[in-house]
């Protein structure tokens, strides 16, 4: 892979990783949920501004209980991928619960968006032993969890790996500092590693989410900087999946 490709990739939905957690006891009411209330629709503008399609990875159970949200990735072209059941620990979980966890939260989001997910990635970044070979049961082609640095990859199993690093996830700057990085200086950090992946080609993904970048205007707009700058230097903005695909091929 010489010419730099880049991916602008969104995890969680709604409160899905809150009710996983015991945080929640359930789904909010409408409209009470700041991520699916503000931060999605502000993506979605942003995307559709910029003219990039993106990739969702979403937990099942929205598939359930936010399925016109879950629908909603698709119908504005979006790739829409699967990021467990409810945010599950997932490089924690037993083989069976792992297995019945991926085939609820697949039959889920693909009840919700008509196409089934043809992505994963593990909630928490690290999945286990076994994920490969139930991914590839699933039907997936691909998993986007940690990996070689941002280098694709195809894993023993056959299944394609197009990995991320944690400096490219926003939550590494906004949840894990106090205070949390203004967002000029996530911007800068991610303008630094796209320049990189320019130079040397290769590689370039971000990770953000609703409810970290979607509802703060300043966040977004150190994304849509970082966007701006890919397509100004002519970057190959594209899907996960569409990366999968060139890894299969290759």
């Amino acid at each position: 892979m010489s010419a730099c490709i880049a991916c602008f990739t969104f995890d969680n939905m709604g409160e899905a990783a809150d009710v996983g957690a015991g945080r929640l006891a359930g789904p909010l009411q409408p409209g009470a949920e700041a991520s699916l209330a503000v931060g999605y629709p502000a993506i979605f503008a942003l995307l559709e501004r910029r003219g990039v399609r993106a990739t969702f990875f979403v937990e099942g159970w929205n598939g359930v209980h936010h399925p016109d949200e879950v629908r909603a990735v698709v119908a504005r072209g979006h790739e829409l991928g699967m990021h467990g059941w409810l945010h599950e620990d997932w490089g924690r979980l037993a083989p069976d619960t792992e297995r019945t966890l991926a085939a609820r939260a697949t039959d889920a989001l693909t009840r919700a968006a008509g196409v089934p997910p043809h992505g994963f990635r593990a909630p928490g970044g690290t999945r286990t032993a076994h994920s490969e070979r139930i991914l590839l049961d699933l039907g997936y082609r691909y998993d986007a969890s940690l990996g070689d640095a941002m280098r694709p990859a195809r894993l023993p199993s056959g299944l394609a790996q197009v990995p991320f690093v944690w400096p490219a996830v926003d939550g590494f700057y906004y949840l894990t500092r106090e205070p949390p990085a203004d967002p000029a200086v996530v911007r800068d950090a991610w303008l630094g590693g796209l320049a990189k992946a320019i130079e040397r080609g290769g590689l370039f993904v971000t990770i953000c989410h609703a409810f970290l970048t979607g509802v703060d205007p300043a966040r977004l707009a150190a994304l849509e900087a970082v966007i701006a700058a890919a397509q100004a230097a002519g970057v190959d903005i594209c899907t996960v999946d569409t990366v999968a695909g060139r890894v299969v091929r290759a």
